[in-house]
Parts: structure tokens; sequence; C-alpha cells
């Protein structure tokens, strides 16, 4: 039944109930004309007798057998008469005519009054007693005697008659005819109606189900004729409201998902704070422009550029003077190259520069130009002057060269010789092979190892603040870290993971993360203090079985729970170890603990690693929350992201942020949590956990 259609519905509605009733009066009216016609049968067989049986009763008397005989032959003669017999007071037949069916048994029976005697499905057959009359006198001539008992006539013969069925049997079939052409008739015209009314009825109905269905499919441009009237011109009227104000919104819907994507598209190739090309999109020019020189392309040179005297900014001025230094530094830079040359932010304040089909001599003069505009620029904020200067690390790309790797490593090599070397100033190298250059840098692999074994490697805290009533309790942290070496600046943890993915030492400053993380939420338990450690991790950490090791390790043994371990890394090592990252995560969840992606929202891919990494918290890209309230699509973008992790339970994190009102901006969103001096400075570990944590009421 749910299956049919509204116009076989309606048809049915229509026709059934109409056809039972049809069904039902011809039934009816065919059947009482049937028992009529049996009725008048049985009415004229036995008027026919009544009539026979007197007049038969003086040739009875009289023995006159040929009288009886014409009496007989006269009956058989009227319609549907089969035979007529007449038998004496013995059940002896003195006159028959026509074919008689009778058998004698029926003949010798003795009739009281005239009845039906027998019945066939072909004949029925009537008898009558013949009475003598009992005045015997003439009633004109001789008036009778008065009796003075008063005797039943004798009974001195009987008649007989066989009717033929064949004729009723014709009129009742004539009639059953009838009763069926009519009701055939009747469905017909019936049926012509209905089809008439349901296709009226289903017309308008079904050109809404076909616009709908072509709604669904994407035809968000269908439209029905409005020209029906009553209830269903209002639904047509409205559908065609409705698909409009559909149309409109998914147009306009469109428009910005075309604009948010575009905007996406950009930053996941961009640099947020400067614009430049970021160190992604660097790498996979490079790539193009190596395979090209294979391919019989002309040489190029790579620049790799680190700012010189940049900390002082930040650490004098704010990290807002840091951003504004960094953004006219790009500009400085991108006025002395050429179009065809690539300039890119790789981090921090770290440059890198593809010189397209130049090298040699005049590379160099393009890299002593750049450090020379470096060096003689000044940086002015407020009432502070800076003088900054940039260190070039300058490598060659040509034949020889079998991957970018080894051409940023010798980037960066020549970069950091140049620092030791005085700073402003340019460096050349060729890029080697993975064994020359262990042995040449190996100074690197020396550092990080003594840093970790002396216990140089400072660990710092970057506290959260909860913006949200439904956010985690307690007390929030990430942790971070830099390199204390003698007579030598801070490195930050950026540079020193850099150096340590190298040489495969970036394990071991993940260890010491999670190590101190988990020391520290043992003493958060000891005192009933909630804790919620977020600890970065490396790429190379991913497929690391002793990682794991250690966490469960040193869970189980102090008995304790991992859910106040959460292992963040970023979302660009998800994408380039996706399935590392999976299986990563699952182990890790195994343990109790949880997964957080770090500059969330920069890629493209962002929203697949939700399903595939399902992590428990996300930091923002800062991308998303640089141009907080001033960019409509990095608004939208941000307010979509957010909409999606607070619908799977997913606490966001924006970080760097550096103002009161741009925390209430991000509360007014529904973003989690917020870091950055705004919210508290960063310092070391230690003091941040004995004054945040275990002096606090």
């Amino acid at each position: 039944m749910n299956r049919l259609t509204l116009r076989h519905r309606l048809l049915l509605l229509t026709l059934l109930p109409s056809t039972l009733i049809a069904v039902a009066l011809v039934a009816y009216f065919t059947l009482s004309g049937i028992r009529t016609l049996e009725g008048e049968l049985r009415a004229k067989g036995l008027a026919t007798v009544r009539y026979l049986a007197p007049v038969s009763e003086y040739g009875i008397i009289a023995g006159q057998i040929e009288s009886l005989h014409a009496l007989a032959q006269a009956t058989v003669q009227e319609s549907g008469v089969k035979a007529a017999i007449i038998v004496n007071q013995k059940g002896r037949a003195i006159a028959v005519s026509g074919r008689v069916s009778l058998a004698s048994e029926n003949l010798r029976q003795v009739l009281a009054e005239p009845a039906m005697v027998s019945e066939t499905e072909r004949w029925i057959a009537f008898g009558a007693p013949v009475r003598r009359s009992l005045n015997e006198a003439d009633a004109l001539f001789e008036p009778a005697a008065p009796s003075t008992k008063e005797s039943a006539p004798e009974v001195i013969g009987h008649v007989f008659v066989e009717f033929d069925k064949s004729e009723l049997t014709n009129r009742q079939r004539e009639l059953l005819h009838r009763g069926l052409l009519i009701v055939l008739f009747g469905l017909i015209l019936l049926a012509v109606l209905a089809i008439a009314m349901a296709d009226n009825l289903a017309r308008p109905v079904m050109r809404l189900v076909h616009a709908v269905r072509d709604m669904s499919s994407g035809r968000l441009d269908s439209r029905v004729p409005a020209n029906s009237s009553g209830e269903i011109g209002e639904l047509e009227q409205g559908f065609n409201e409705m698909a409009k104000h559909i149309e409109e919104a998914h147009q306009s819907m469109q428009t910005r998902i075309e604009e948010a994507t575009a905007q996406l598209a950009f930053q996941a190739r961009h640099d947020a704070l400067t614009g430049l090309l970021n160190r992604r999109e660097f790498e996979h020019r490079l790539e193009k422009m190596l395979a090209s020189i294979q391919a019989g392309g002309d040489e190029s040179s790579l620049l790799f550029i680190d700012l010189d005297r940049f900390k002082p900014v930040n650490d004098a001025c704010g990290h807002l003077a840091g951003d504004e230094l960094l953004r006219q530094i790009s500009l400085l830079f991108q006025g002395r190259l050429r179009e065809e040359d690539t300039l890119a932010r790789l981090g921090g304040d770290e440059f890198g520069i593809i010189l397209a089909g130049c090298s040699g001599q005049r590379a160099r003069q393009v890299a002593e130009d750049i450090c020379g505009l470096a060096n003689a620029y000044r940086f002015i904020w407020q009432d502070k002057v800076f003088s900054i200067g940039a260190s070039i690390g300058l490598t060659p790309v040509n034949r020889r060269v079998r991957n970018i790797t080894e051409i940023l490593a010798a980037g960066d090599a020549a970069c950091y010789r140049a620092k030791e070397s005085g700073r402003n100033q340019v460096c050349e190298q060729e890029a080697l092979n993975t064994q020359e250059r262990r042995q040449e840098t190996n100074g690197w692999a020396t550092r990080i190892a003594n840093a970790l074994n002396e216990d140089r490697l400072q660990i710092n805290a970057l506290p959260l603040r909860p913006l949200q009533g439904s956010a985690l309790g307690g007390h929030c942290v990430e942790l971070t870290a830099h390199l204390h070496e003698p007579g030598q600046p801070p490195i930050a943890l950026s540079a020193l993971i850099d150096a340590a993915e190298r040489y495969d030492l970036a394990p071991d400053i993940d260890l010491r993360f999670i190590e101190t993380a988990i020391d520290a939420l043992i003493r958060a338990e000891r005192v009933n203090k909630k804790l919620t450690c977020l600890v970065p991790l490396s790429g190379a950490s991913l497929n690391r079985r002793e990682v794991i090791d250690t966490i469960a390790r040193k869970l189980a043994t102090h008995q304790i729970s991992g859910s106040g371990l959460c292992l963040l890394f970023s979302e660009e090592v998800s994408t380039h170890h996706t399935s590392q990252a999976i299986e990563f995560s699952r182990q890790v969840r195994a343990l109790g603990c949880k997964i957080g992606l770090d500059d969330f929202g920069g890629g493209l891919s962002s929203f697949s690693h939700l399903r595939s990494i399902a992590p428990s918290h996300v930091k923002l890209s800062r991308s998303l929350t640089r141009d907080l309230g001033g960019n409509r699509a990095s608004t939208a973008l941000l307010r979509a992201i957010q909409e999606i992790t607070d619908d799977q339970n997913i606490n966001s994190i924006a970080e760097g942020i550096e103002d009161r009102q741009a925390i209430e901006q991000l509360r007014l969103l529904g973003i989690s949590f917020a870091q950055g001096n705004a919210v508290a400075p960063c310092e070391p570990f230690d003091v941040w956990l004995e004054g945040a944590v275990f002096r606090t009421a």
C-alpha cells in the first residue's frame, strides 16, 4: 500500500467502494429477479393444476377418456408445459400428453391440496387432487337438499402438469447478463470519471514531487506552474517561494564557501604574518625547480637567511614589534628580487630565497646586496631604534644535487657558519651527501646531546586560559623549551627541533618533555590538583616505539591516569605522515592519554584530520586569529572551525593572543582556550608549577 502513487490511491479510493456498492446492488436485484421468476413459475404451475383438476372431474366420473386426452393435449399447448397427466383414483394414468418425466410412484401419491410434487434442474412438476362435487344436482333446476352433516369431498383422481425449466433458465441467464452489462457499463463510466478526477488532483502534486526531486539532485532552479486553485495552488506558490529562497541562500553560501576556500588555499601556501610563501610551498617550488634543473634547465641558487639581533626587539618591545619588523624586512627583501625569484618565510626570523636561473657570481652579488640592505636598515618602534643584520647561507642548485633535503641542509649549515663567523655576512656551501654533511656539521649532534645530558634544555610553561564554562577544569599548560649554551643566545625550540631532526635526536627531546609532564602530573595527583599538560612532539616520534613504551611504563609504575597528558603534533606532520599519525594516536588513546593538533586550519585537509586523528585539542593556526575581527573571511572560517570542533567535543586553543580585546572576541566565538602574553607570559615550567598549581588554593 505504501508503494502506491497518489494517483493510484485516488483511483483505488474512488473505484473500490463504488465497485463494491454497484456489484452488491446488481447482485441483489438480479437474485431478486431470479427468485421472482421462480415464484412466477410456481404460481403458474399451481394455477394450472388448480384449473385442470375441476375441469377433469366430469371426464373421470363419466369415463370419457377422449375428452380427458383432449384436455391434456390442450394443457400441453400452454407455454412452458412439458407434459400433462390425468390419473384415476387408483393412480393409473388415463390421459397423458407430452414427454412425461414423473416416476410412477409420484403418480400414485395422494395429494390433499395443489402442490409441487417434484423438481429437477430441467423440469418441475405440480399436482392437484380431483374431487367429486358434493352437490350433484343441477343448481338451476333441482335445489340441493339440506345436509345435516358436512363431509370432505371424495378424491377421484389426480392431475399432474410438468413444466420445462429451460425457459426459466434462459430468462435467469438473460437477467444475469443484463446485470453484468449494467455493472460493466457503470464501472467503465465510473473509471473514466475517476481517472479524470485522479489526474486532475494528482497532476499538480506530481509536478511538486518532480520539482522536489530535481532540487534534491541539485537543480535549485526548479519551479512548478502555479496555475492550480485552492490548497494545491497555495502549495505551488509556497514551493516556488521556498525554492527561490533556497536558491538565493545556496548562491550566497556558495559564494562564501568559494571565498573561504580561496582564503584557506591562500593561507595554506602563505605565511599569515608577512603574506610571503610558507615553508611548505617553498619546499614544493624548490622540488619543481630541482626537477627542472635535472631535466636540463639552468642552474639556480638558494639563499637561507637568518636575521641578526632580532631577539632584542622582541625582548624590549614585545611580539607586536617583532611581527612588524618581519613584515617590513619582507618588503625590503622583496624589493631587491625579480618577479621570477621566490621569497618565503621559513619560520621565526628565517627566510628562504630561490634565485631562478641565477648562479655563481650573480647569485653571490644578490646575497651581498640583501645582506647590505639588512645591515643598513633601521627599525623604529615608538622611541627605540634597532639595527638589524642578516646572516645568509648561499647554496648552488645544480644537477649533482639529489634532493631538496641536501639543499636545505647545506643552506642551513652555511647560514649557521655565517652566524658563528660574526654575523651579517654571506657564506657559501655546496650541497653535500648525507655522510659528508654529518661529518661537517656534527657539532649540532654533540651540542644537543650535551645539552640533554647536562640539563641545559630549559623547559618552559605557556599557560592556557579557559574562555568557556564547558572547558576543562583545573590548570592547563603547554610545554615549550629553549637551549642555553655558555656565551650563546638561547636557541628557540623550533630551531632546535629542526637541527635535532636532521641527526635523529628529536625523539630524545620529546622524551624529556614527556618525562617532565608526567612527573608534574604525579605531583599534582598527590595533592589532588587537576592538571593538563600539552606536550609538543616532533614527527620523528610518531613511529618510535620507545615513546609509547616510556609513557606506558611511567603511568603503570606510578599508577596514574593518562587523561592529563595531551601529546601535541603539528597538522603538517599528520599530513606528511598520515598512517603513522593515525596509529600513534590509537596507541596513545589506548593508554588513556589525549591527542592534540597544532597549527590547525592552516591546510586544506584540516577537517579530514578530525576524523582520522580524533584529537581532543586543536591549536588554531595564527593565520586564523591574526586579523581577528578585521577579516570577514578569516572570522567566518574561524567560526566554522569552532562549530565543527565543538560539535565533536574538541577543545579549540587560540595562541599568540596579545591583547585583552581579542580574548573577549574569542570568547564570543566559542573558542575554548586562549594562550599568549595577554593570558600569561612564558616562564620556567618549575616556577609556574610551584606558583600557579601547588601554592594556589
